[in-house]
């Protein structure tokens, strides 16, 4: 082999995100507001380590949260070693008084900012929800709810009445990433929602006791023996029973319950008090929900009176496909005002807008036109004006990139408070007086400020350095509208170049596929921050092995109008793939450079799904497919993905939609990858995949990987190097090297520090 292409494996390697991640998370700043004030705090992630920084949005100053050299000397006198001020063993504080509560391993220690005397004040929590004063803790054992009293360490049970599959505070089996809490030896903290003054709190019941199960066996436990059964519970498409919710209301002094009064909430995958649809009135009086039916065809926010648990219905809204309360399908964007009005989103037009509904039944669009609303930021309810974000709105721009506006409550003009072109990811303070906006595009590194309500830039807070990406070879993808197969509807691709590129030359071409239906995929953010499964995390890579990477937003994906989105429930065999072939042939009329004569596509997931589904529709365009974690038949896949962006049983195909209804189609070279403890993509899907290539009597390659749940973070780097060799082999023609990936390690603050 030669050195050129292990010096390409090198690269990439290096351009994987943990080895760039001073340039994914230094300038992206996350506020952690404390209560009742307008100051935040931040980790930082410099080229010299990490930083705890404190913003008082209000003085507009920002300074280090703590003398780091002298907490850290704190530290080593409990600790009994040395601590790096630079590497603090912490991702979180809590300040208390005049000190700053961590977390050190398995226990709680205080550190006075007058003295830097350290002191262990108790065991660090594990698996409770404070209050927001932090005077509460609610903890859930053997189903049961307890509460603890911080101050005193004094516990209460709360409940006696949970059981098995019908547990207080729990996710729901097929949500609760069981594999991951036991590979990786954590729990998921409880489902609770405090009202803001620390008096009570909400949380469910969930009843999984008739929903049926599904059986995942670890074949390598990792103590040896033998092999271990999980069962647990999964529904699937068109099953009888899902989960439900019952909601509660708990006083924290005495202890007491109030249970809503209304029929149990349809809760399938993630129950909605995890997705922030459960929520209290800023004065704490009242409680909001969004409630479903199966496939969210009819919603309904609802109020709930905590003293008495009585439930009225605020609004309803119905739609023959399906509802989402955002541009993604997990935002919330609904506000209840004081006044009893509702702000809520709706893409009832046809696009995503904002609309106010009157206590007499009247209801207002605030905004309106071929364009959505992307958030709501904050609503100043005096000045009756709401900061949202918006994309496409002004014309000629990318439909994509957020900018932010501001628009009164009543409707009217609609005023710009930035027009750089770049995308703005706000969030704001609790008060809703300030936010912090990170700015970034694809081609342009990443800025975080803080601004007042107005939109107005208080303080610059962390800036992207980009030298060091730059020195790798990367360069940005170039963005590109080309028309999808209709030859009408503008779609958008970005295209990343090889490193080392000459013109004069051939590449072959990738195409990085997830085609949604709940996000976008073509990259928005320098450089590999942005959404879920976003392409930018694979395209730089791939590209530094001497690939052109292309990603594409066909039809069927987010962030668009309705009926882009509505494109994924129409059943064919070019569903989501006619667009990718249309994009790709048309990108490579004006770049010679790209060799049609080999295309590889590659996905996770539902790209998993996508990707077999190009290779199998399109064999005489794709020639290589890597599918990785594939939903290859939803039939069999948890039935709130399928039923919400799908249908039901009764509206739509799904033997059409699984993959193995065109095993016949297989031409070229097919690797399937599946963890064999995916408890979300079950690997059950693809063995029926691979049971039908076998009875069609077609060649194809398989990877099942010993203990990897969803995400394969068990061998990942194995994985990695097993897909960049297949795809270097099929689509370049030469021998992959000899090279060994180093281990990615599992950064902590994946799962909350």
């Amino acid at each position: 082999m030669t050195t050129d292409l292990t010096a390409r494996y090198a690269k990439a390697e290096a351009l994987l995100p943990h080895n760039l991640k001073t340039l994914v998370d230094a300038p992206r700043v996350t506020p952690n507001w404390i209560q009742d004030t307008e100051t935040f705090w931040y980790r930082n992630t410099t080229n010299g380590g990490t930083e705890f920084i404190l913003v008082d949005a209000a003085a507009g100053t920002r300074q280090p949260a703590f003398d780091h050299a002298k907490l850290a000397v704190a530290l080593g006198g409990v600790v009994g070693h040395d601590v790096d001020p630079a590497a603090l063993p912490f991702f979180a504080i809590e300040f208390v008084g005049d000190s700053v509560r961590v977390v050190v391993g398995k226990q709680q220690v205080e550190v006075s900012l007058d003295t830097y005397r350290a002191r262990v004040v108790g065991p660090a929590p594990t698996g409770e929800a404070e209050s927001p004063d932090g005077r509460w803790a609610v903890g859930v054992r053997d189903h049961n709810l307890y509460l603890r009293d911080t101050a005193t360490n004094e516990e209460r049970q709360l409940t006696t009445d949970g059981t098995e599959a019908y547990s207080y505070a729990c996710f729901s089996d097929a949500c609760s990433m069981l594999v991951m809490q036991e590979n990786l030896g954590f729990t998921m903290p409880p489902v609770v929602v405090w009202s803001p003054d620390s008096r009570r709190f909400i949380t469910h019941r969930l009843d999984q006791r008739e929903v049926g199960l599904m059986h995942l066996v670890r074949s390598s436990p990792f103590d040896g023996g033998r092999p271990k059964a999980l069962s647990y519970r999964y529904a699937l498409v068109g099953d009888e029973k899902v989960a439900t919710s019952e909601y509660f209301v708990f006083n924290a002094a005495t202890g007491e319950s109030t249970q809503a009064k209304c029929e149990p909430i349809l809760s399938p995958f993630v129950p909605a008090i995890v997705y922030d649809f459960v929520w209290w009135s800023a004065d704490s009086a009242k409680a909001y929900f969004i409630s479903s039916d199966r496939g969210d065809h009819n919603v309904w926010l609802n109020e709930l009176d905590p003293d008495t648990g009585d439930v009225s219905v605020l609004l309803e809204e119905s739609s023959p496909s399906h509802i989402t309360h955002g541009s993604q399908h997990q935002e919330r964007n609904a506000r209840v005002l004081s006044t009893g009005e509702v702000l809520w989103w709706s893409q009832r037009s046809g696009w995503g807008h904002l609309y106010l509904y009157g206590k007499d039944g009247t209801v207002t669009p605030v905004t309106s036109g071929d364009w959505p609303v992307r958030r709501i930021v904050s609503v100043d309810e005096q000045a009756r004006r709401v900061v949202f974000t918006a994309s496409g709105l002004e014309p000629s721009t990318d439909v994509y990139l957020q900018e932010l506006y501001s628009v009164s409550l009543d409707g009217g003009e609609i005023t710009a408070i930035t027009s750089d072109g770049l995308d703005h990811d706000p969030v704001p303070s609790p008060s809703g007086r300030f936010f912090v906006d990170v700015t970034s595009r694809y081609d342009v590194p990443t800025v975080s400020v803080l601004r007042d309500e107005t939109g107005q830039v208080v303080l610059e807070l962390e800036r992207a350095d980009a030298s060091a990406l730059y020195a790798t070879g990367w360069t940005p993808p170039e963005r590109v509208v080309v028309k999808s197969a209709d030859g009408v509807t503008d779609i958008y691709c970005a295209v990343y170049k090889p490193h080392d590129f000459d013109p004069d030359k051939k590449y072959p071409v990738l195409d990085e596929i997830y085609p949604g239906p709940q996000i976008s995929c073509a990259p928005l953010r320098f450089p590999l921050a942005g959404g879920v499964l976003t392409a930018e995390r694979s395209g730089a890579i791939f590209a530094a092995l001497g690939f052109v990477v292309v990603a594409v937003d066909g039809r069927g994906s987010a962030l668009r109008s309705k009926a882009f989105q509505d494109h994924a429930r129409r059943v064919g065999d070019g569903q989501y793939v006619d667009d990718h072939v249309a994009a790709i042939k048309q990108l490579a009329q004006t770049r010679p450079w790209m060799d049609l004569d080999r295309v590889g596509i590659f996905g996770h997931s539902c790209g998993g799904y996508a990707s077999t589904r190009a290779l199998l529709t399109a064999p005489d365009f794709f020639k290589v497919a890597v599918s990785s974690a594939g939903d290859h038949d939803d039939r069999i896949n948890h039935s709130w993905w399928g039923e919400k962006f799908y249908g039901l049983v009764d509206e739509f195909d799904f033997a059409a939609h699984a993959n193995v209804a065109h095993v016949d189609g297989l031409e070229g070279k097919l690797l399937l990858v599946h963890g064999e403890m995916d408890d979300n993509a079950t690997p059950h899907g693809t063995m029926r995949l691979v049971d039908a290539l076998i009875g069609a009597n077609k060649d194809f390659d398989l990877l099942i990987i010993p203990n990897a749940d969803h995400r394969l973070f068990v061998h990942n780097a194995y994985w990695l190097r097993r897909r960049w060799d297949y795809l270097v082999r099929h689509l370049m023609g030469e021998t992959p090297p000899a090279y060994r990936i180093a281990d990615v390690p599992l950064d902590p603050e994946l799962l909350g520090g």
